[in-house]
């Protein structure tokens, strides 16, 4: 993990908002490139739209668009909501954080520098090899569909699923007149190509409504469960400080059901297991420890921030946060491994008890935790 609570709740949400928006952007300029692109192969012209003027726009709105990409891979990463770093913006499969959805936006984002690049030494490698490259722009956009569907946590708003629709409508149609206003196309050829984008949008269609316009996404995508823990504890806290339960912005969906029924009925004991994060916010000798545990036969997780002055390996306390599910509080006692803590939720106060094993080296948590009534 690269990012704890602690990093979370103090970054707030712009620059969250910064890099979805950024990202939905920049899949409308890769479509109206791909669809100016189609345009221009054809050669259509108008009184008021010469050939040369899509071309301009064209070769325009693809730096665009990389500019746009190379931002919201800077503001993801500086965002530290989830661990993703600047290598998995390049590196395929690298990411701690649904791998394979973050992989297909760092291939979507090779394949863009590779026609760039390319585009920059046309005249040097010659024509043949740079149409060669250019068509990795047309390859890309798929992979760029799937990467915003699947690594992002607000698919299932209404304008993200207008944007998608809007986005493929508009390539599958620019391609459907390709296929019918371009002379010469041989019609096995206008086969092949109609068959491929058939399959291409009903392949995107069936996997949008299996997989991240459902329930539990989060989860099946590959996130792991100690960022899903932190997401769910950020989101307890943000619930908590928010009127009537306004919606934040952020709406992961982690298939873990509600964080209160997730919450095992007290008394309880159980084993956790977990991660420990340690940082240095200020430089000024202040630590910050983050232990984000998962309780055994419960889906709430269990989050303990402790902030202090760092003392023999350890902490001493000056602050604490404890989120478990719904319910938050703070440290109440501190002994080496043996944490106390009170938090409240929507049934009541519950008093925590956690004797736990820490392994700073390995950054593993492993223990039991018991809860108790707080009584009133």
């Amino acid at each position: 993990m690269t990012a704890a609570l602690a990093a979370v709740v103090h970054n707030g949400t712009a620059l969250w908002y910064l890099t979805r928006a950024t990202g939905l952007v920049s899949l409308v300029l890769l479509s109206a490139t791909v669809v100016l692109g189609i345009v221009a192969s054809v050669g259509w012209t108008a009184a008021r739209w010469p050939r040369f003027l899509s071309q301009e726009v064209h070769r325009n709105l693809s730096l665009f668009c990389i500019v746009l990409i190379a931002i919201h891979i800077v503001t993801t990463v500086a965002d530290g909501f989830v661990p993703i770093g600047y290598l998995d913006a390049f590196v395929p499969l690298q990411s701690p954080y649904r791998p394979l959805w973050i992989g297909l936006g760092a291939l979507a984002f090779d394949m863009l520098l590779a026609v760039a690049i390319t585009s920059g030494l046309r005249a040097r490698i010659g024509v043949r090899t740079w149409r060669g490259v250019h068509y990795l722009a047309y390859a890309c956009w798929p992979i760029a569909v799937l990467h915003g569907l699947g690594s992002g946590t607000d698919a299932r708003l209404s304008i993200t699923v207008l944007i998608n629709v809007v986005c493929i409508g508009s390539v599958v149609g620019a391609l459907a007149w390709r296929l019918i206003a371009a002379p010469g196309v041989p019609s096995t050829r206008r086969l092949a190509a109609s068959g491929v984008a058939t399959a291409l949008v009903i392949g995107i269609g069936a996997f949008a409504l299996a997989g991240p316009l459902q329930p539990g996404w989060s989860k099946r995508a590959g996130t792991s469960p100690a960022v899903l823990a932190e997401i769910n504890a950020h989101f307890a806290v943000k619930s908590a400080a928010t009127p009537s339960g306004a919606a934040t912005g952020k709406a992961p969906s982690n298939g873990a059901g509600s964080s209160a029924a997730g919450m095992p009925a007290v008394p309880f004991t159980a084993n956790v297991n977990g991660t420990v994060q340690s940082s240095s916010p200020n430089g000024a000798g202040e630590v910050e420890v983050v232990l984000s545990l998962q309780v055994q036969g419960s889906s709430a997780p269990l989050v303990v921030k402790l902030t202090g002055t760092a003392v023999n390996g350890g902490v001493a306390m000056s602050s604490s946060q404890v989120v478990f599910g719904d319910a938050q509080g703070a440290v109440t006692a501190l002994d080496g491994s043996n944490v106390g803590a009170t938090v409240r939720g929507p049934s009541g106060p519950i008093n925590l008890q956690m004797l736990l094993n820490i392994d700073q080296s390995a950054g593993s948590v492993s223990g039991t935790v018991s809860g108790s009534s707080g009584g009133r």
